[in-house]
């Protein structure tokens, strides 16, 4: 009875290790390298200034699959890939690139009954991160009297609701009251002026009656507030 006992509870904790060290190869700790010394995330200061755009060094423990067995390099920049263009908090923005991988220790460690290969490396990320009262540039790409949609490098969504946009300076001006009709005017080579416009009518400056964002429909508007979810950054701004 004893030795069965010992039996259930040796396959029990051997059951519980196996458990843990599979999760442990479903996520990487990220540690940024502050250049002085190594502290925790949450202690680091990223790069003040109005550019939204930042480099942050990492150190991340890497959990290798055998199949990257003699192509380590490759395997790497795989799971550094994993990162571009999504929300990382460790970092506080949107990772864009990643440059200067370097391997931190000559061999790695298979630890236990796992098949893995554990070792730390050290890497530069390009990191986007809006500040809240910032200037940034966007593309309308939608007008509707509740909001104004744009896209940042034409690829970060933002969006301006009605409260921000200043009634003092800018109006919503619908399809029938243009006096011009210039929707009967739009042809296919002004694409990028319809794209601008809704079909039920657009923002104006209220002094001039001319349309919000010029011919190109650029808008330059301040970070009010930045919204993350499913790892996707989302902008609100003011006008």
């Amino acid at each position: 009875m004893v030795t069965d006992e010992r039996k259930r509870k040796h396959k029990h904790e051997k059951k519980e290790h196996k458990d843990k060290d599979r999760k442990k190869h479903k996520s990487h700790a990220i540690v940024v390298d502050s250049g002085k010394r190594r502290t925790s995330v949450a202690q680091v200061n990223l790069p003040t200034g109005l550019s939204s755009f930042s480099e942050v060094v990492i150190k991340l423990y890497i959990h290798l699959a055998p199949m990257w067995s003699g192509k380590t390099m490759d395997g790497v920049n795989e799971i550094l890939n994993a990162f571009l263009m999504k929300h990382v908090p460790e970092v506080d923005g949107i990772v864009l690139a990643h440059s200067d991988v370097e391997l931190l220790g000559e061999k790695g460690k298979v630890l236990y009954d796992s098949p893995f290969c554990h070792f730390f490396i050290k890497a530069k990320l390009l990191v986007w991160k809006p500040k809240k009262g910032s200037k940034l540039v966007g593309r309308i790409n939608l007008q509707s009297q509740d909001h104004i949609g744009l896209l940042i490098y034409g690829t970060f969504n933002a969006s301006i609701p009605k409260s921000r946009i200043s009634s003092e300076k800018y109006e919503w001006r619908t399809s029938e009251d243009d006096d011009n009709d210039n929707n009967d005017e739009t042809s296919g080579d002004d694409e990028e002026q319809a794209e601008k416009r809704s079909q039920h009518g657009e923002w104006v400056l209220k002094d001039s009656g001319a349309s919000i964002g010029g011919d190109d429909g650029s808008l330059e508007f301040s970070v009010v507030d930045i919204i993350e979810a499913n790892d996707i950054l989302t902008v609100t701004g003011s006008l």
